[in-house]
C-alpha cells in the first residue's frame, strides 16, 4: 500500500517505488533519480543511513521503463554502461586537504553521449550557490541546481519522475522550471519533508508568477 499526495502539479507517493512505479504515467516524461547505491552509507554527523542502501541496488526496474534518464551514482552501478555522464565537481579542492570522499559524484544518462561537468562547492562547511545557509535534511540531499542542471538535458519533457526523492530537491527544482513531478519515497520522514519543500516550491511559483 502506498500514499498519494497532490501539491500544485506535483503528484508524491510515500511507499515503495517497485509498487508505485508500474501504476504511473510516463507520457512525455523524464526520470532523473538519485537512489541508494547500495554502500552502506552511515553519515558521520549524525549517524543517519539511507532506507535500501544496505544491499545492492538493482537499477533495471528503472531502465526497462525506456524514459530519458539520468541516474545518480553511476560508480556503484555495473548494469550501467554506455552513453553519457554528467560530473558534479564538488570538493573545495584548493581550500582543503585530502579528506575520505570523494571530489565528484558521477551520473548515468541516456540523453547525451558525451561527459558533461557542473562545479558547486559542497564540502563539508564549504557550501557555494543554493547550497550556501541551507541545513541538508538528507544524508545525500542533492543541491536544487545542481537537479535543475540535470532537468535541462530532458529538453522534450513535460514531466519529471523522481523514484527514490529522498528530500524532494528533484521535485522543487522541476517546480521551479514549471515542469510536472511525480516522486516516490518510502522513508516516511523524508516524504514530509519533501511535501513541505515542495509545497513552499509552488507557492513561491506561485507568488513569482
Amino acid at each position: 500500500m502506498f500514499e498519494k499526495i497532490e501539491i500544485g502539479n506535483a503528484i508524491l507517493y510515500c511507499g515503495d517505488a517497485l509498487e508505485v512505479l508500474p501504476s504511473l504515467s510516463r507520457e512525455q516524461a523524464a526520470l532523473i533519480t538519485d537512489p541508494p547505491y547500495g554502500i552502506d552509507f552511515t553519515q558521520r554527523t549524525t549517524g543517519a543511513k539511507i532506507t535500501g542502501d544496505d544491499k545492492p541496488f538493482d537499477v533495471l526496474h528503472l531502465l526497462s521503463l525506456g524514459l530519458p534518464t539520468v541516474i545518480w551514482g553511476e560508480n556503484y552501478m555495473e548494469q550501467l554502461t554506455g552513453r553519457g555522464r554528467l560530473i558534479w565537481l564538488k570538493r573545495a579542492v584548493e581550500q582543503a586537504a585530502p579528506k575520505s570522499y570523494s571530489d565528484a559524484e558521477i551520473a548515468w544518462t541516456n540523453m547525451i553521449n558525451q561527459v558533461k561537468v557542473y562545479r558547486q562547492i559542497s564540502d563539508g562547511c564549504i557550501r557555494g550557490g543554493d547550497e550556501f545557509g541551507i541545513v541538508r535534511v538528507h544524508p545525500s540531499q542533492k543541491p536544487i541546481a545542481l537537479m535543475k542542471w540535470c532537468i535541462g538535458f530532458a529538453k522534450e519533457a513535460k514531466m519529471i519522475i523522481d523514484p527514490y526523492m529522498g528530500s524532494g530537491s528533484t521535485g522543487v527544482a522541476a517546480v521551479a522550471l514549471g515542469l510536472k513531478f511525480t516522486g516516490i519515497e518510502i522513508e516516511r520522514s523524508h516524504f514530509e519533508t519533501s511535501c513541505k519543500r515542495i509545497e513552499q516550491a509552488q507557492a513561491q511559483l506561485c507568488l513569482y508568477t
